[in-house]
Order: structure tokens, then C-alpha cells, then sequence
């Protein structure tokens, strides 16, 4: 039997539309530091879904400690290129894969 893990996107009301739209758990928050640290005592919890906004309101010594989690993984979304190559970083990191490279 696989463990099932939540998904909770987690950001502000325009941000978080679209996934309780999809049935995904979402978070507004005013307050990104307390809110990832309330999402961090819930076990269940697999992936929190946030924007690049919420990453950069948070002190940088805790959006360290955030982005080096494995569980919970979290995801900044951005059309920015260096938050996709943190991205790109982190799944190589979990899967031992690099999903981008164009070798086959």
C-alpha cells in the first residue's frame, strides 16, 4: 500500500484561485512564515505549491531551510529562469533525473 500525501497551494487569493477551482487545499496567507511552519507539523502533507512572491517575503535563512526540505517539497511557481533552474534542481535532487536535459 503506497502512503497518500496532500497538496496545498499556499499564496495570495488571485494565486490560489485556480487550484481550489481544481479541488487542490489552499492556503491565503498574510503571514507566509507561520504559515509554512503550521503546514510543517502536518504530517500528510507531500507538496506545497506557492508563488516566487511568497518565497521572497520570507527571511532568507528560513526560505533556505524551506527550499533544502524534502517533505515537505515545496514549489515556486515563476516564469522567472532562475526559479525554474531551482526547480530543475530540486527534481534532479528527488529523482536523480534532469527532466530538462535534451540528451536522449
Amino acid at each position: 500500500m503506497t502512503e497518500q500525501f496532500k497538496i496545498i497551494a499556499m499564496g495570495g487569493s488571485e494565486f490560489t484561485l485556480g487550484f481550489r477551482l481544481a479541488g487542490i487545499e489552499t492556503i491565503e496567507t498574510e503571514t507566509p512564515r507561520e504559515d509554512f511552519e503550521k503546514i510543517f507539523e502536518d504530517p500528510t502533507v507531500g507538496i506545497i505549491i506557492t508563488d516566487e512572491k511568497i518565497m521572497q517575503e520570507l527571511p532568507e535563512h528560513f526560505r533556505e531551510d524551506v527550499e533544502a526540505r524534502v517533505k515537505p517539497v515545496t514549489v515556486a511557481l515563476s516564469t522567472t529562469a532562475a526559479a525554474q533552474e531551482t526547480l530543475r534542481k530540486k527534481i534532479i535532487k528527488s529523482i536523480g533525473v534532469d527532466l530538462w536535459s535534451k540528451e536522449k
